[in-house]
């Protein structure tokens, strides 16, 4: 069955969604009307991630995009090969200042530095004057693996809207041939409302964060680099402009009252819904959007976003066959639409 961790419940009940007009950074698209959620589902806790997604997708359609390397990396992947120009594997050959590095090559490297680690535990053992400590060694070893899970840990992004819906079935059947989830169930994208009515907490403020007036760069991974970009006083004005890992045990930002993470800047995260207009005033029950449509629903503000687009009401749209560098998703586990 489910990990506790992985996913909670989100307990069938009213809300307002939408904005009042007072809301700052309020859009015309965001009229506040009274949803009712009937049954209840599960909400991922964290936006799926590049570990996740290849775990489920064919090889072809991995993900492990070229990047730059930390400093601290590169001085470790120097120094090998100062110190041993004898290893010879092609990963080692590759500069270390350009952005060629995926988590495979660093997947790769780390065997090697591993058998340096052994060569001078040897050396020790037989009184031969080393110049790498094997503590330093261990270190060196210890940030390569953390790099590696921070790197697999890091949301999912440039994927359309059917690449979605194909992870989402290929998930489902493979938790039904293993007896994990019930027949009835599957995962899928939430609607925007499942979305908004999880993302709020119960709160009706800007944010389903702490007291829900304040957003910024302090509690959410949004651009919060400018004063004009923040909503509510802060001391502190940060903008890291890359996305965070979602890993469990380094979380950066805190979680809403339900316990889930990221839903406030991050990634854009696909919905189920077209986009449309809201239908009205009129008390509106598990809503699903138009039938058909041109965009689909993009809901929770990105890393290079403000903290106006990053706002418990706040729409987004695109066509479902958009793929950007800020768009991920969250997994709900749930009735079929």
């Amino acid at each position: 069955m489910l990990e506790q961790q992985d996913f909670v419940k989100i307990e069938p009940g009213d809300f307002l969604m939408g904005s009042p007009d007072s809301e700052v950074g309020r859009h015309l698209n965001e009229q506040s009307h009274k949803v009712r959620i009937t049954r209840p589902y599960y909400m991922a806790v964290s936006e799926v991630t590049i570990a996740q997604w290849n775990m489920v997708q064919p090889k072809i359609l991995w993900k492990d995009e070229p990047f730059f390397l930390p400093e601290d990396i590169q001085k470790i992947i120097i120094r090998m090969k100062k110190e041993f120009p004898e290893e010879k594997s092609s990963e080692l050959i590759l500069n270390p200042n350009e952005r060629v590095y995926t988590v495979q090559i660093i997947e790769k490297i780390v065997p090697v530095l591993q058998k340096i680690l052994q060569t001078q535990k040897n050396s020790l053992k037989k009184k031969q004057k080393i110049t790498w400590s094997i503590g330093d060694i261990e270190f060196s070893l210890k940030e390569m693996q953390a790099l590696i899970i921070e790197k697999k840990n890091l949301p999912v992004t440039d994927v359309s809207y059917p690449q979605v819906n194909s992870f989402c079935w290929r998930k489902t059947e493979f938790a039904w041939r293993s007896a994990k989830i019930p027949k009835e169930m599957v995962f899928r994208l939430p609607t925007e409302a499942e979305w908004e009515y999880a993302c709020r907490a119960g709160s009706s403020g800007v944010c389903g964060l702490e007291e829900g007036d304040k957003l910024s760069g302090m509690n959410a991974n949004v651009n919060g680099g400018k004063k004009e970009f923040i909503i509510g006083p802060e001391n502190y004005l940060l903008n890291k402009e890359r996305l965070v890992s979602v890993f469990v045990t380094k979380r950066k930002y805190p979680a809403n009252a339900l316990g889930i993470h990221d839903m406030h800047g991050n990634v854009y995260e696909w919905c189920y819904d077209y986009y449309d207009d809201y239908p009205g005033d009129a008390l509106t029950i598990d809503p699903i959007g138009p039938i058909r449509g041109k965009k689909r629903v993009l809901r929770g503000g990105s890393f290079i976003r403000t903290a106006y687009d990053a706002r418990s009401a706040a729409r987004h749209s695109v066509e479902p066959s958009w793929r950007g560098s800020e768009i991920g998703f969250r997994l709900v586990l749930g009735s079929p639409l």
